[in-house]
């Protein structure tokens, strides 16, 4: 059977998708409207196989049990959890808690049941001990699932950059693992972007400008501190059942989420009761009506999945209540399927967001710029973008890659130099989401919006087949931001906010004299300065170190084909 087409969609498709029928979504995730409600689903490839897991209780169990006690506290387990599955008759005679449960012939087929069944399965208990004691002791949960050998997949490290850029402040998660704070610390460092909430009062805590709620518990916290953390992972079905009245603060903070901002679900079914609970108590307080009014507003709810599932109809029959009909069923199920699972579609909301940051710096640009002008300035920082998006496949090494080289850029753009080891390896645009943008003073002399400025220029000309585009060399210090190539061969691009950050890319040895490449000013240009050290010789007969200023180019005057001709005619390519 092919895999289902939220799994194969590519990035460009995905960022069609966006740019057309879901852009009131993508709009909203850009201005921080979405609750990013996350689930197993992003942490698929990284964590074990729930029918792997379902193998070693029925493993663990048959291999405990005494033979020679017919009451076998261990064999009345394992038969309350085989008869979770439902066996046939035949199936049965097939099952000997003789014999290892490896050698039976259904142990496949019965796993696969299981995991329709795991939360009932986990609650069955074994007599003298605890509880949790299939999740805690025979599963390992806290270790397993807080390995410090697994790293972030595809998915962790896109949210992770969502996060950095101020557009994803409010995560519930109900995954155990650490991936995202994982994914956060290798992109921001040390620095504190994350607050992760798992006991009630640790929503007490200083907010930061993502915040991870794991109400379902987590594995990291819970190995390292068994005494506080143990008992808040959440597995089993009468926890479920009863989640909400033992986790009123928790279960409050969630319910206040989905009152005042939209929802967007990430690898989460929504079948969980606890969860269910959650959506039809805040639509009894405040329900969200559709279609949204007006209806350039993002859509209450949005799940990235292939097609919905019974539960997600279920949640909308139920938080739209005061709107499902039979007419309104197929119109409000559409705009809430969002095809893409969570891999491809969170890469192509990182590009969108971006992006879209961009184009609005080009909107609040110089005042010099007619509509038309700052239009084709937007339309080329967006094929800058499909060409990006062109070569990309959402895997983790891809999208560290991707990131990396971003926040590569944006260092040596602000500071003359590469990502500083205790900063992680990505810088933001900055950090807030659109709608916020204006407000901040520090915009307008940071250089940001000249640097927007340029990438619309270079968009421009990749649009118009001037140059083509390549990635840096990460490996090599000196390979610049990206190289650009035309007609008199390639360069390597730099760009730099300051005269201060222009100086520290030849200090720190990023450039060199006799460099073939070109350095976009977004002040007006320094003093031309001796570079050291020097490279042996790279093209001749073309001046080498080419050093370009936006306000300067601006100078001459603001009309885009006229800015466009004098950048090429000063980068020389």
């Amino acid at each position: 059977m092919p895999p289902p087409p939220a799994a194969t969609i590519t990035i460009r498709d995905t960022l069609a998708m966006l740019d057309g029928p879901k852009r009131t979504i993508a709009e909203g995730v850009a201005n921080d409207q979405y609750v990013f409600w996350l689930g197993s689903g992003i942490s698929r490839a990284r964590m074990p196989d729930l029918s792997d897991l379902a193998k070693n209780v029925l493993r663990t169990l048959q291999r405990r049990i005494d033979q020679a006690d017919p009451t076998c506290r261990y064999r009345r387990a394992l038969s309350s959890v085989i008869n979770l599955a439902a066996p046939s008759p035949d199936e049965w005679a097939r099952i000997d808690d003789r014999q290892a449960a490896d050698l039976w012939p259904d142990l496949d087929t019965l796993a696969r049941r299981l995991v329709g069944n795991y939360a009932r399965m986990l609650n069955v208990s074994v007599d003298g001990e605890e509880a949790d004691f299939l999740l805690w002791d025979v599963l390992d949960a806290a270790n397993v699932y807080s390995d410090p050998g697994i790293e972030p997949d595809a998915e962790h490290l896109s949210l992770a950059a969502l996060a950095i850029e101020g557009v994803a402040s409010e995560m519930p998660s109900a995954n155990w693992d650490p991936l995202l704070e994982r994914a956060v610390a290798l992109l921001a460092g040390n620095r504190p972007i994350l607050r992760v909430a798992v006991a009630p009062e640790e929503t007490r805590r200083h907010r930061g400008r993502a915040n991870l709620y794991k109400f379902h518990g987590c594995a990291e916290a819970a190995r390292s501190d068994p005494g506080r953390y143990r008992r808040l992972l959440v597995a089993r079905q009468n926890q479920i059942h009863g989640w909400a009245a033992n986790n009123t603060v928790m279960a409050s903070a969630l319910t206040q989420l989905i009152l005042t901002k939209p929802t967007l679900m990430l690898g989460l079914s929504a079948q969980d009761s606890n969860i269910q609970g959650l959506f039809a108590e805040a639509q009894v307080r405040m329900p969200w009506r559709w279609p949204t009014d007006p209806p350039s507003n993002p859509p209450a709810y949005a799940f990235a999945e292939n097609a919905l599932g019974g539960d997600q109809e279920n949640l909308l029959q139920n938080v739209y209540n005061l709107d499902h009909s039979p007419a309104n069923r197929p119109p409000m199920a559409a705009e809430a399927l969002v095809q893409a699972y969570a891999k491809p579609l969170l890469l192509a909301l990182w590009l969108y967001v971006v992006t879209a940051k961009l184009r609005l710096l080009v909107d609040h640009g110089p005042p010099g710029l007619a509509p038309a002008d700052r239009e084709k300035l937007r339309e080329g920082l967006v094929h800058a973008r499909d060409v990006v998006a062109e070569a990309l496949v959402p895997t983790s090494d891809v999208v560290t890659e991707l990131l990396g080289s971003f926040g590569r850029l944006m260092a040596m753009f602000r500071d003359g130099h590469l990502p500083a080891a205790g900063d992680g390896i990505y810088s933001p645009i900055c950090v807030h989401p659109l709608h916020a943008m204006p407000a901040d003073p520090a915009l307008t002399g940071s250089g940001i919006v000249q640097f927007a400025l340029a990438a619309g220029l270079i968009g421009l000309g990749l649009q118009r087949g001037h140059w083509s585009a390549n990635k840096a060399d990460l490996a090599n210090p000196a390979s610049g931001a990206f190289v650009l190539t035309g007609r008199s061969g390639p360069a390597k691009v730099y760009f730099a906010a300051s005269p201060q950050a222009a100086i520290r890319l030849g200090v720190n040895g990023l450039v060199a004299d006799n460099d073939d490449a070109v350095i976009v000013h977004s002040q007006m240009n320094p003093p031309p300065m001796h570079r050291s050290p020097r490279r042996p010789p790279g093209r001749t007969g073309l001046a080498t170190v080419r050093e370009v200023s936006v306000p300067d180019l601006l100078d001459g005057g603001a009309e885009v084909e006229d800015l466009l001709n004098r950048f090429r005619g000063a980068v020389a390519l």
